[in-house]
């Protein structure tokens, strides 16, 4: 059994951050992060081998700003020997392929705008305040999702906080999930002890992969039209451009991407 394992720096244990987005990581917290981050990876790793995984691709998807650039947040010699390991900001796309049988989702959290989700954000926090798939608010959790389907690779577990997890069933359904905290608000939680987060994670991860005919590949019916809007006017015009006319401004601050295939709306 193969399995993709992809971990985010915000939906652990214990972590949350300080009021002000912009507020880089204070050095405790950004360790903290990757310990606890590395810690639960490993978890997940060791719950993928009880259930019968013999090939393991952790792909490192975090970013702590101020700290650690995107896809260099893991100890990565503190992970288990015999897995493979994607970093340095590589993008889903280029890493997988349809020999996986499976994801596991860890670290996650909620799309922006969810009122008690911690640092709940989708994809960037300074620059995108909401994503919609044909018309329906979507957040990082299901568009991963959608692209790792374009695979024929279902998504079989998400660990997050308690609004990660929800709306990861939302859109997926019957998938494990592993909440290791509950949110009061943006920047408060009451949270799993970190081992106990492990502890968790690696039984539900078990879980997951010993029932994994029960999962399909998410793969809602195309066309496809991926809403974008931004906070500022320069930031939807910005985005936009990069997508070399791929994507057209459909109002001040919003611009849209079509597609008839998942990996169209990859940007």
């Amino acid at each position: 059994m193969k399995v993709y394992i992809a971990t985010d720096s915000e939906g652990q244990a214990c972590i949350t951050r300080e009021k002000d987005e912009r507020t880089v990581y204070g050095t405790w917290q950004a360790d903290q992060i990757r310990r606890q981050a590395t810690a639960e990876t490993t978890a997940a790793v060791e719950g993928a081998r009880q259930a019968g995984a013999d090939e393991i691709l952790v792909h490192d998807i975090g970013f702590i700003r101020g700290a650690s650039p995107i896809g260099l947040v893991l100890h990565y010699d503190d992970l288990p020997r015999g897995i493979h390991i994607a970093l340095g900001g590589a993008p889903i796309h280029q890493v997988v392929d349809s020999s996986f049988d499976a994801a596991i989702l860890l670290g996650h959290h909620a799309m922006a705008g969810v009122e008690k989700g911690v640092m709940a954000h989708t994809f960037s926090a300074l620059t995108i305040e909401n994503i919609w798939l044909n018309g329906q608010r979507i957040g990082e959790i299901a568009i991963e999702a959608l692209w790792l389907g374009a695979f024929g690779i279902p998504v079989v577990m998400v660990s997050a906080d308690e609004d990660g997890c929800r709306e990861a069933r939302d859109w997926l359904g019957d998938v494990e999930t592993a909440p290791t905290k509950r949110g009061l608000g943006t920047h408060r939680a009451i949270s799993l002890h970190p081992a106990d987060a492990c502890d968790l994670i690696l039984a539900r991860a078990a879980a997951a992969l010993a029932r994994l005919d029960d999962f399909a590949p998410f793969a809602p019916p195309p066309p496809y039209e991926l809403q974008f809007d931004c906070y500022t006017e320069e930031q939807a015009q910005t985005r936009c451009a990069k997508l070399d006319g791929r994507a057209e401004i459909i109002g001040p601050r919003s611009f849209l991407l079509r597609g008839e295939k998942p990996l169209d709306l990859v940007w």
